[in-house]
């Protein structure tokens, strides 16, 4: 009789089981874009503890039933009713290419532990830097932007703070980014252990874009309060309403300030890939670093964030250690050994995903889906602003557009809550998956249309079931009275 670890790894029992799992996937992919079942199943936090607490407890069973328990009670982002956060529908070969990469376990600190996967990455790099117009860039890739975001930052760091990564810093430098650049911006200053204050805030205009007339006020600002600026943030585009803030101008200001330039491209930055959408990214090539997650508009499964430098040698910059039992303290610029300049040590081989991808499909599946992302985000806007019964607040220039039922007779707060409301009536039904945002302390339904297959029909009909709730007429208050 084979032991518990022989049956583990037992080559034919792992066919058998492949096979199925792979029809199971098939079949829900099938299901998913022919727009069959619910694409959330809508379970609260602890009732969906509450099951898998219980079947972990149970007796060990057949490894398929637990993995098609897992596929059922997921989020379907393949359905094309999905239409939530920024996380794409993953190519299917980029799935399979991580069974592969999970299987094999080539762990990317050091060249040797991921040969293929690091050359892959750097091609996949270079490309990358290509389209970003930095032919002499060079960079990495990592697990999600915040990751990326703080690389760079620390990047930025030693840069500009002498003696940074021998002795720290004092609290008393600062980053600047808009109202609505992404969180992880701010945390990034937390890291380098210089708090809330600094963290310094650019107003927004009325389409949600950086103030740059205001980026010497703050800078001036940060230096009365005792803070040196470091670094600027760029975003292209915001998280909440898909806005690019105006990258030339960032660039002039950081020129003339002496400051690192960043740019947040990491929902945005894939129209590089494009040349309609392009001019979106205008400046970008003039930034100091950038990132960028091919998670989101290209098709991959999460996590794969490229982050990349324009002068190549920065990017050894945030991290400047020795590991004598990883790599020669004594050669320099050794490319292939990835853990000199990421943040992390261990990392999935990420890129053996986007090549695949690339290999199979070509860049043309890139271009494809971003231009119907985007022609969707249009289409929706369109028909909102011919509905009387909604408003949105921006014209959209990504896929995101954020939209609320107009609220005529009601307070802000009332207003706010009405909008909540009708979005959790949408999830627990579960038959759309939408979210919320706030703009300006207004709360918005938000839609992030990631899925290429969403049509004009999806979109209409998640207006009839929004609509269903607010018949012509009815004012908002007894809508909000029959939601509560």
């Amino acid at each position: 009789m084979k032991s518990p670890l022989e049956r583990a790894f037992e080559p034919e029992a792992f066919r058998e089981l492949g096979h199925r799992v792979v029809d199971l996937l098939a079949d829900h992919l099938s299901s998913a874009l022919s727009r069959k079942g619910r694409v959330v199943n809508g379970e609260g936090p602890e009732v969906e503890f509450a099951f898998w607490a219980q079947k972990m407890q149970e007796p060990s069973g057949e490894a398929f039933e637990f993995l098609d328990e897992f596929v059922k009670r997921a989020i379907h982002l393949h359905h094309p009713r999905y239409m939530g956060h920024q996380v794409c529908a993953p190519a299917p070969v980029a799935a399979l290419a991580g069974l592969v990469s999970e299987l094999l376990n080539n762990g990317m600190a050091v060249y040797e532990m991921g040969p293929s996967a690091t050359a892959l990455e750097r091609w996949i790099i270079e490309r990358t830097s290509d389209l970003l117009g930095m032919p002499q860039g060079s960079g990495f890739l990592t697990s999600g932007g915040t990751l990326a975001m703080t690389t760079a930052l620390l990047a930025a760091r030693a840069k500009q703070v002498g003696g940074a990564i021998e002795s720290g810093t004092e609290p008393k430098w600062a980053i600047m980014a808009s109202a609505e650049a992404h969180y992880c911006s701010a945390r990034a200053a937390h890291v380098m252990g210089w708090g809330r204050n600094g963290f310094a805030v650019v107003p927004v205009d009325a389409r949600f874009k950086m103030r740059v007339d205001l980026l010497d006020e703050v800078f001036e600002q940060c230096v009365l309060q005792g803070r040196t600026p470091v670094a600027v943030v760029g975003s292209a585009c915001t998280t909440s309403t898909g806005s690019y803030d105006d990258l030339n101008a960032i660039a002039d200001f950081c020129e003339r300030r002496g400051l690192w330039f960043h740019v947040d491209g990491a929902h945005g930055a894939a129209v590089a890939f494009c040349s309609e959408l392009r001019e979106r990214l205008v400046g970008i090539e003039r930034a100091d670093s950038v990132v960028l997650d091919f998670h989101k508009l290209l098709l991959t499964p999460a996590l794969a964030t490229a982050v990349v430098f324009r002068d190549g040698s920065q990017s050894w910059s945030a991290f400047e250690q020795k590991a004598q039992y990883l790599w020669d303290a004594s050669r320099e610029a050794e490319w292939f050994n990835v853990g000199r300049r990421s943040f992390e040590c261990t990392k999935l081989a990420m890129s053996l995903k986007i090549a695949s991808i690339w290999r199979v499909h070509g860049e043309g599946l890139f271009v494809e889906n971003l231009r119907r992302v985007h022609a969707t985000a249009v289409l929706f806007d369109e028909i909102l602003r011919q509905d009387e019964r909604f408003e949105t607040a921006v014209r959209p220039e990504s896929n995101i557009v954020c939209f609320r039922v107009k609220t005529i007779g009601l307070d802000v707060d009332a207003a706010n809550e009405l909008q909540r409301k009708i979005r959790a009536a949408v999830v627990s039904a579960g038959e759309f998956y939408i979210v919320q945002t706030v703009l300006k302390g207004e709360v918005w339904l938000r839609t992030a249309l990631m899925n290429p297959f969403t049509s004009e029909s999806d979109l209409r009909a998640l207006i009839e079931v929004i609509g269903r709730h607010c018949a012509p007429g009815k004012q908002p208050s007894v809508l909000l009275a029959e939601l509560r």
